[in-house]
Formats: structure tokens, C-alpha cells, sequence
């Protein structure tokens, strides 16, 4: 019962963006067992069921917090934090590219030299 409100806890912190790197990797964990997908399925129907208020009108908080997570977690993890270079920018590229240059010189030279 213990680790049961200890992964609803960890769930809820997940939803609302307050989980650090190593709560997100437990999390994980627990997601790959029977009672830590159980439990996450009963947190998500809580949740699912407090978007829409008595009015059947949705609550924007909920609902904002929600879809803002699942649209984060969807997101590729490099694209989130760096933007992309393109090949040619790319330091190996440049490198690659300077020792050819070197090389065809070098045998341009020796070319015309012999």
C-alpha cells in the first residue's frame, strides 16, 4: 500500500512538471509493472474526470497542465533543449572536410612536383 501512494505521488508530480530526472526514471520503472500501470491508470481517470466541472464545461487549469505535459513528453528530448545545426555547421563535418582539403593539396604538390 506503501509504494502504491508512493507511485500516485510520483505520477501527480510527473502531471504537474515537478518531477526531477531521477523521479522520472523511477516513475518509468514502476510504469513497467501491473499495480504501477494500475495506478497510473487511476490517477489519469481522476485527472481525465476533473477537466470538466458539474457544467460539463472543461477547466482550463486541468486541462492546460495536462495537454502542456503530454505535449512536452512527446517532444524529442535534443529538440526541446538545442536547436539543430545543419551537417555542414557540425564540427566532424569541418574536420572531415579540412583533412580532404589538406590531403588533395598535399597531392596536388606532390603532383606537380614529380
Amino acid at each position: 500500500m506503501d509504494k502504491e501512494i508512493h507511485i500516485r505521488n510520483l505520477v501527480y508530480k510527473y502531471i504537474s512538471n515537478q518531477c526531477d530526472g531521477h523521479e522520472q526514471d523511477e516513475l518509468l520503472r514502476h510504469l513497467q509493472t501491473p499495480a504501477g500501470k494500475w495506478v497510473f491508470d487511476e490517477v489519469m481517470t481522476s485527472e481525465a474526470g476533473k477537466i470538466f466541472t458539474k457544467s460539463e464545461e472543461i477547466e482550463p487549469a486541468v486541462s492546460s497542465r495536462l495537454l502542456g505535459r503530454l505535449h512536452r513528453s512527446m517532444l524529442p528530448e535534443e529538440t526541446a533543449n538545442e536547436h539543430r545545426l545543419p551537417f555542414y555547421r557540425k564540427s566532424g563535418f569541418m574536420l572531415i572536410s579540412a583533412v580532404v582539403l589538406v590531403l588533395l593539396v598535399a597531392l596536388a604538390v606532390y603532383w606537380f612536383t614529380v
